[in-house]
């Protein structure tokens, strides 16, 4: 019989393999009794000669002679045991002609090829299976799995419902809705096909590792704890549930307990990105930042094309304020997920901190192609102007002033950089900006009354307003940065 996670798991069609051998090799091979008698030597009465004696030479046991049938299975195991796929779908070629009705060995087969993605040949195999028995479940899974990788909508819905229809708590069917589910983030419809299949199959394994994923992400984060649990009563090996209970315990803020679990889970799958990503996580809340930056630097290496360890990077180093290693990392998220465009304004600050401030436009003019936020044009602008380059900063700040909508904060302050020095200007902007109720946006503005000062050679005027900016509590604003570093400087 084909298992549940059969589909997943080349052990389990050894073990198959195994049982039909096991099988084959009784029916061909006769009785118990017949082969424990077959074992036994005749007993012949020798003659009594007194001349000589003459040594009776010991018959050879029968040899018991394999059928086909056996030798094809016995083979097939071996091939499944070097987990040569493509070697096990092509001995079918000799598969003995008692055996070509076999509907395991069919589904076998089929199961075999939707590993190898030959989705088409396997759907053959099930629709054949189908034919003679039309409920037959097995080849109902493999056909709405095969739809499914194909990317065969109708075909997949169709085969998917006939399951439910005959079956509502199948295991096989209520997983790949589950599925479905979870990758549009439908997580509560995720979570109820996930305790569907459990009714169905309370022992299998990944509808318990889907239920209890899907209890996590809708914050049921005591049956997340137990599912978990019982996965690893019946997997001691199963990384994903250790990674898992590290995540809750990180979150109950048990960094230390959160490192170990994440520790096993990498026992037994070392190079798994994310859970390097979470190791990484834990040790910079336990303050091993040194290690949590392997941890990070070997998930780059694992996977050198994502984004994500080098942002992890990078957020690490600037915070250390280890400058050069964080515009390195902040360079590589750029170069690995160019839409990612908090990178260009971590790299523009970061460039514009050096003087750099060519760059610092680059990157600053970047960002604001995935956003319209004033300051970004701003900054450009005060770049240029630092670069002596008034003429370029002024077509900039014009260009936005068409954009934006007269008499508001905001249209008063690009103005207040663009036109030239005007005390009434700077007295209703300052009493405006006085009046916003958000204090991020009030602290912008007063960051860039600021920088006005400090692009005007008035550098004690300019670090009153930086210091106005630093003494707010929990900014989320990128230029409050920007203002301790001019309080340095």
């Amino acid at each position: 019989m084909i298992t549940k996670r059969f589909f997943s798991k080349t052990s389990k069609l050894i073990t198959f393999c195994s049982v039909i051998l096991f099988i084959f090799s009784i029916n061909s091979c006769g009785t118990t009794e017949e082969i424990a008698k077959a074992d036994e030597p005749e007993i012949v009465e020798k003659p009594v000669i007194k001349e000589e004696k003459k040594v009776e030479q010991k018959k050879d046991k029968p040899e018991v002679q394999e059928s086909p049938d056996v030798i094809f299975v016995r083979e097939l195991q071996a091939f499944l045991e070097k987990n040569d796929i493509k070697g096990a779908i092509s001995h079918f070629d000799n598969l003995p002609e008692e055996l070509k009705d076999d509907t395991e060995l069919k589904m076998l087969l089929g199961a075999l090829l939707y590993s190898d993605m030959q989705y088409d040949e396997a759907i053959k195999i099930a629709n054949e299976v189908l034919a003679s028995n039309n409920k037959n479940m097995e080849a109902l899974e493999l056909l709405s799995m095969c739809n499914r990788a194909k990317g065969d909508k109708k075909a997949y819905q169709t085969s998917l419902n006939q399951i439910l229809a005959a079956d509502p708590n199948n295991s096989s069917a209520n997983i790949q809705k589950a599925q479905d589910y979870a990758l549009t983030k439908k997580y509560k419809l995720a979570k109820d096909c996930y305790a569907k299949a459990l009714k169905g199959d309370p022992s299998n394994i990944d509808a318990m590792l889907g239920y209890a994923q899907m209890a996590y992400y809708t914050d049921d984060l005591k049956a997340s704890q137990n599912y978990f649990e019982k996965v690893l009563k019946i997997e001691e090996d199963n990384a994903q549930a250790y990674a898992y209970l590290g995540k809750l315990a990180y979150d109950d803020g048990n960094y230390l307990r959160a490192y170990k679990y994440v520790e096993t889970a990498l026992e037994y799958d070392s190079n798994n990105y994310d859970y390097l990503l979470d190791k990484g996580t834990y040790l910079r809340y336990l303050g091993k930042f040194d290690e949590a930056h392997k941890a990070w630097t070997k998930a780059a290496e694992v996977n050198p094309s994502y984004f994500l360890a080098y942002a992890y990077l990078a957020g690490s180093y600037d915070d250390l304020e280890k400058w050069d290693l964080a515009l390195e990392n902040y360079l590589k998220v750029i170069e690995t997920n160019p839409n990612y465009f908090y990178a260009y304004e971590e790299t523009a600050i970061l460039a514009y901190r050096e003087k750099d401030y060519k760059n610092a436009i680059k990157y600053f003019q970047k960002a604001a192609e995935y956003s319209d936020n004033y300051s970004y044009t701003l900054m450009t602008a005060a770049c240029y102007f630092k670069l002596n380059d008034s003429l370029t900063a002024k077509k900039i700040l014009q260009a936005k002033l068409k954009k934006l909508t007269p008499n508001t904060t905001e249209y008063d302050l690009v103005r207040f950089y663009n036109d030239n020095y005007s005390r009434n200007a700077e007295v209703t902007l300052k009493q405006k900006i006085q009046k916003e109720t958000n204090s991020n946006n009030r602290g912008k503005m007063l960051f860039y009354i600021g920088l006005y000062y400090e692009l005007n050679k008035a550098d004690d005027v300019a670090k009153e307003y930086y210091a106005d900016v630093t003494s707010m509590q929990a900014p989320m604003f990128f230029e409050y940065r920007i203002a301790e570093w001019g309080l340095q400087q």
